[in-house]
């Protein structure tokens, strides 16, 4: 039985930096492995003007004031950064944080965020194609070898004696995790380069999604076992989650009581885990427990202590 992993993912939207930052280092202290931010230039849900976090100088600041937690992005948009630089800046956390960092990557698609910051919105497989050459780069730009020069010239992207100095902490790279779920091109490309699959959807659309990375990964000579499954999870330990938490959720996500109750596992930890073992049965072994609010840290550490103990054995 493979191990099951809980990470906790939090977006950086409508919240004070101190608030942020104590939130992460309550998390650091827990049995969470990974913590997630997002990368996005401006809010995707709740106020739309609000205020939001830039991803890469945030994770920057959180593998410095961090210390056992890995930390990484649900996802990086691709097409947000040049190429080069992008890969630059993840090996760069991944020396700040002495190796924690996962190098969470898609193809972007918040449109609004393009035209407001007058960055370039391709089609959708231009952007995957984007994806793919990128991730092509860093396997060779993370060679091991801080002082070899890699050139490539492909339809998206090119990099000219290009080098990275300092490699990565993690040897061979960055555990790479590709979210996004287009069974046409995305899933290629999950099923070439990436470690981890995040994906979302009932199980029906998880098990056809997961066939066909493990079908694809065939094809591409991979071990498909060697690609984990992950899926997001909202989680309320102890019975039905509180009305003032309903409220604080719905309000930070623009939307009603009533879907954020629909969207929760909540109730005892044998409730909990016989839901959570229907997704195990898919083939999910990877959770993404959404943090809901910084204000709901002890529902974080009863997750921690109640819930993810159950999972030790698989």
């Amino acid at each position: 039985m493979p191990a099951i992993r809980f990470t906790l993912a939090l977006p950086p939207s409508h919240i004070g930096w101190p608030d942020y930052l104590a939130a992460v280092q309550a998390a650091d202290a827990l049995a969470f492995e990974t913590f997630w931010t997002f990368d996005h230039l401006m809010p995707i849900f709740g106020d739309m003007d609000g205020s939001n976090f830039e991803c890469y100088t945030t994770l920057a600041a959180l593998a410095a004031a961090t210390t056992r937690i890995r930390l990484g992005a649900l996802v990086s948009g691709v097409t947000y950064r040049n190429p080069g630089i992008q890969l630059k800046e993840a090996t760069q956390i991944d020396v700040i944080s002495g190796g924690r960092f996962d190098f969470g990557i898609g193809a972007g698609w918040a449109e609004r965020e393009f035209r407001a910051f007058d960055i370039p919105f391709g089609a959708p497989k231009d952007r995957i194609g984007m994806l793919r050459e990128t991730l092509d780069v860093a396997k060779l730009l993370w060679s091991g070898d801080p002082r070899k020069k890699v050139s490539y010239a492909g339809k998206y992207v090119t990099v000219t004696d290009a080098f990275l100095n300092p490699q990565p902490v993690q040897r061979p790279h960055p555990p790479i995790l590709i979210g996004g779920g287009g069974e046409q091109l995305t899933l290629r490309v999950v099923a070439r380069h990436a470690d981890i699959w995040h994906g979302g959807g009932d199980h029906e659309t998880l098990r056809r999604k997961i066939g066909l990375i493990d079908e694809y990964a065939r094809g591409y000579g991979r071990d498909p076992g060697a690609i984990t499954k992950s899926t997001s999870v909202s989680i309320w330990v102890g019975g039905e989650i509180p009305d003032a938490a309903v409220a604080e959720i719905a309000r930070l996500r623009g939307q009603t009581a009533e879907q954020v109750r629909g969207g929760i596992l909540q109730g005892d930890p044998e409730q909990i885990e016989a839901k959570l073992r229907g997704l195990v049965e898919l083939g999910i072994t990877y959770f993404m427990v959404s943090g809901g609010s910084p204000g709901l840290t002890d529902n974080w550490r009863r997750i921690s202590e109640e819930i993810i103990p159950r999972f030790a054995n698989g």
